[in-house]
């Protein structure tokens, strides 16, 4: 088995096998763990392909990962490859009796499928073309009574068994069902396995297997020539070797001396144009049915098999998806759940808001908070990237921000509470927030900005302009951010518009991006009315995008101070 050896570093002697995918990296869920400060939480990764060959990539990591002193993105690892990693040096190792083709199953037996060149297409008794037209075939014109019944027979036996498959939908019943129904049609096979190409991984797994006898090794190897391997899955061709034990061509091939193998047949299981994998049936003597219409009965049984296979994937995909869609809608009601169910009403003020998720849950997030003191926070949010993943950090600043806030004179403290438990997440995520501290009783906001858009201020004359001040490191990016404040007043008439890049990035048909400008130019037209503004935007940017897609969550927060000291 493939594994790596720790040269240098804190697993120094360790010996450390290889998956199908392993995870390298700082990060307390990588399968190699680094204490190394100079490592990335996620570094790099190792993965073995369909050709059983392993392969390095970085996983865009800060420092970069090192193949035999080379900085390296994606690169074939070969026996004895020095990987280094910050500090941490690994030496790739193989050993050689490795089977050149293998495929490790998710919990299942290990199939491995030996390469033998030896073998030759002269091996191959006969072969027979896996297509629905081979395998139904009906003789027309002047026929002999014997392959009138034939043609009956196998007509007859792929009806039994299409009924028979039609209600399975769960997979491994379904290849259970294959095999019992394969036994009773071919009573002479000793040995059936059903082995399946991954749909994710695209790796030969043994999925089903049944021996009615053996005298071979207990641990179900399947071992078969590369001539066997070509002409199943690339040829797409059924074949059939009638007496594998005499043929001298073989000598190599280990499991037909250790079964005894007499007769094999080799079908594909083809759906359309795709190949899901292969059926193999053996025996310990020349069977008597393992002929050309033997074949060509598999062939067909192979042919229903794998359309049953396909509709019983597809209803899995189809039943996840339902559930995905149920727990996504979940998902979204518990997100709504922290956004503010309704504006605060405070006399002098009127406030508003707008909220749309690119997908069902978000990244972006706002709250107002009402704190002692004729005081109170408007915050805006917008976590790095889309999801589930943004969603769950989204709820997690939400709640911290109502958490925090009443214990913070400004929003300069609140931002370094945020930014800690930002730090503390073990994610590469950030999060770019805007804090704006009303006091509405003297009229003044204090504002400090981590990372987010500038604000705009429109003034009660109509001039638009941007508010730049307050800048600072988005929270989640370093323990040493530094987050400023600044103050200014609030005018009777302004009114202040706080957004996610959501807004200004939002893209038409031709890729141009709604931007600072066109806002602004909404904001100019719009009356003192906080509803006026949201309106005005929320429709120029639909006819903005036109057909084009919301490509990320949209989120406008408006406020400002009636013009006449009270309520409008």
């Amino acid at each position: 088995m493939a594994h790596l050896i720790a040269k240098s570093g804190d697993r120094t002697g360790e010996k450390i096998p290889l998956a199908q995918v392993t995870s390298l990296g700082r990060g307390t869920d990588m399968d190699i763990r680094l204490d190394d400060a100079t490592a990335s939480k996620r570094h790099a990764r190792i993965l073995r392909n369909d050709k059983a060959q392993y392969v390095i990539e970085d996983l865009a990591s800060s420092n970069g990962t090192f193949l035999n002193g080379k900085m390296v993105t994606t690169k074939q690892l070969n026996e004895g490859d020095q990987i280094r990693i910050g500090g941490t040096t690994f030496e790739f190792r193989r050993p050689e009796a490795e089977s050149i083709v293998a495929a490790e199953p998710l919990g299942e037996t290990l199939v491995d499928i030996e390469a033998d060149d030896q073998a030759t297409s002269a091996l191959v008794r006969s072969s027979v073309d896996a297509s629905f037209e081979t395998s139904h075939h009906i003789p027309v014109g002047e026929t002999t009574i014997e392959a009138l019944t034939t043609t009956n027979y196998r007509l007859r036996t792929l009806l039994e068994i299409g009924h028979s498959l039609g209600t399975a939908l769960d997979e491994d019943e379904l290849l259970n069902k294959i095999l019992d129904r394969l036994f009773e049609v071919f009573p002479e096979t000793n040995r059936g396995f059903i082995i399946l190409r991954d749909p994710d991984t695209e790796r030969l797994t043994q999925r089903a297997s049944r021996m009615v006898k053996t005298k071979g090794p207990d641990d179900e190897k399947l071992q078969i020539s590369e001539t066997i391997l070509d002409y199943v899955l690339e040829q797409k061709k059924g074949v059939l070797i009638s007496d594998a034990m005499s043929d001298e061509r073989l000598p190599t091939s280990q499991s037909i001396l250790d079964f005894e193998m007499r007769s094999v047949m080799c079908v594909p299981l083809k759906y359309e144009d795709e190949v899901l994998g292969f059926m193999q049936l053996d025996t310990d003597h020349i069977a008597t049915n393992y002929d050309e219409e033997g074949l060509t009965l598999l062939v067909g049984i192979a042919n229903q098999a794998a359309l049953t296979i396909a509709n019983a994937r597809l209803h899995k995909q189809v039943v996840q998806r339902e559930r995905l869609e149920r727990d996504l809608a979940h998902a979204r009601r518990i997100q709504q759940s922290f956004l503010p169910q309704s504006p605060p009403q405070i006399e002098g003020y009127r406030f508003g808001d707008r909220y749309a998720t690119a997908l069902e849950v978000g990244g972006d997030f706002y709250d107002f908070v009402e704190v002692p003191e004729n005081r109170l926070f408007i915050v805006v949010g917008d976590v790095s990237g889309k999801g589930i993943t943004a969603a769950l950090m989204m709820a997690k600043m939400a709640s911290n921000v109502r958490f925090f806030a009443s214990t913070q004179s400004g929003p300069g403290g609140l931002l370094e509470r945020l930014n800690e438990v930002a730090l503390s997440s073990e994610t590469d995520m950030f999060v770019t927030i805007i804090i704006m501290c009303l006091d509405y009783a003297n009229h003044t906001i204090c504002m400090a900005n981590a990372g987010h858009c500038y604000p705009l201020l429109r003034k009660a004359n109509g001039e638009v302009e941007r508010v730049q001040g307050a800048n600072g490191f988005p929270v989640g990016i370093t323990e040493e951010a530094d987050f400023p404040e600044d103050t200014f007043s609030i005018d009777a008439g302004d009114v202040l518009c706080l957004f996610t890049d959501g807004i200004i990035e939002a893209m038409n048909e031709d890729s141009e991006q709604f931007g600072y400008d066109k806002l602004s130019e909404q904001l100019k037209a719009a009356t003192a009315s906080t509803d006026d503004v949201l309106a005005r935007v929320q429709k120029a940017i639909r006819d903005h995008a036109g057909l084009a897609p919301q490509s990320d969550d949209l989120t406008l927060v408006c406020f400002g101070r009636t013009e006449n000291g009270a309520d409008a």
